[in-house]
């Protein structure tokens, strides 16, 4: 058994620096550390790639049971820290209830309204990007679920060093031994393959344990297309970034490709979310936790129909498979595993 970190809060709480400084501290007293995060894109996943972090995600079918998770937990490392987003969504709340011991970053200002924080948030985030809550909604539905654990605040942006774990404004962490910590069993081995590999922007990290010899072009589309255009690669891999308008003028000729951001190359729709959330977050959580891996989470055109596909990730185009082929081409409408890919035959190692 490994000891592992979890670390949740809703977003702007500094949780992904926390997680990096305690990865940091972990690393320097010798130990071999990978991070994880449920399955939500590539917002921070480009940060831990700078940084030489081993990142690993984990599918939101991992929620069905400790088991089910540590059959994803990659295998050959100390200690595990991971980050669980927006805990008081289904989404969240369903890796939060696999353990027992949870660390919740809090930033200082909000500490003694933090529950009114959350509500806020959540209010905030339906009436700013989403269609509708839904009559009788309980956006607090999950708090329970959180704080029932045994739950340590860490205390984030604090201006001076206070009691308990706490990340400062320069930022360094305190009294990290004051963290809590639960056990996993790791389980996942990756395949290993010596073809040679280009990849730009932010890419599901399992690429390279699978692909050691992979080169990263970061977030620079002019020097990763010129390599391209060279053609001294056996695979690429185009991953993902903040600009959705960018364009791709050079296609990979007699080599196979992995495209994260399809509009690269294609003209497609964006989905559209025009009806309200009939269901509650209770029964969302169930569907997750108890239903078949690819199961419809709501009805098409609510919120969160976008994870209505058989890896439960999140799509952005409408009438597209989560992963198809054209021509030499693999196109991921979503955050879909090179073990998926793998598995489906649209990868090979």
């Amino acid at each position: 058994m490994s000891e592992i970190f979890i670390l949740s809060s809703i977003p702007e709480q500094g949780k992904t620096t926390a997680a990096l400084l305690l990865e940091r501290k972990l690393k320097d007293e010798g130990k071999r550390v990978a991070c994880l995060q449920n399955n939500k894109g590539q917002n921070d996943v480009g940060l831990y790639l700078k940084k030489g972090v081993c990142h690993y995600t984990i599918p939101l079918e991992a929620t069905q049971g400790k088991t089910m998770f540590e059959q994803w937990v990659p295998k050959g490392y100390d200690l595990y820290i991971m980050e669980i987003s927006m805990p008081y969504s289904p989404f969240g709340a369903a890796y939060v209830d696999l353990f027992k011991n949870v660390n919740e970053a809090v930033s200082f200002d909000v500490r003694y309204d933090w529950k009114g924080h959350v509500f806020d948030s959540y209010s905030k985030l339906w009436n700013r990007s989403r269609h509708g809550i839904g009559r009788n909604q309980n956006l607090m539905a999950f708090w329970d679920l959180v704080h029932e654990r045994n739950n340590q605040i860490l205390l984030t942006k604090t201006p001076t060093v206070v009691e308990g774990p706490c990340v400062d404004t320069t930022p360094e962490l305190h009294h990290a031994d004051e963290l809590v910590s639960d056990t996993v069993n790791p389980r996942m081995k990756f395949p290993k393959s010596s073809r040679n590999i280009i990849a730009f922007g932010a890419f599901p990290g399992e690429f390279w344990d699978i692909f050691p010899s992979l080169k990263w072009f970061g977030y620079d589309p002019c020097g990763f297309q010129r390599s391209l255009k060279r053609g001294d690669y056996d695979m690429a891999v185009i991953g993902q970034c903040k600009n959705q308008d960018l364009k791709f003028s050079v296609r990979p000729k007699n080599r196979e490709c992995i495209c994260y951001q399809p509009n690269v190359y294609l003209e497609l729709k964006k989905m559209q979310l025009k009806k309200p959330l009939t269901g509650d977050y209770p029964t969302i959580l169930s569907t997750i936790k108890n239903n078949k891996p690819g199961s419809p989470i709501c009805p098409d055109g609510e919120p969160y129909s976008g994870y209505n596909n058989r890896f439960w990730v999140h799509q952005k185009f409408e009438n597209t498979e989560p992963v198809w082929r054209e021509e030499n081409i693999v196109y991921c409408d979503g955050w879909v595993l090179p073990q998926y890919l793998i598995r489906e035959g649209f990868l090979e190692v």
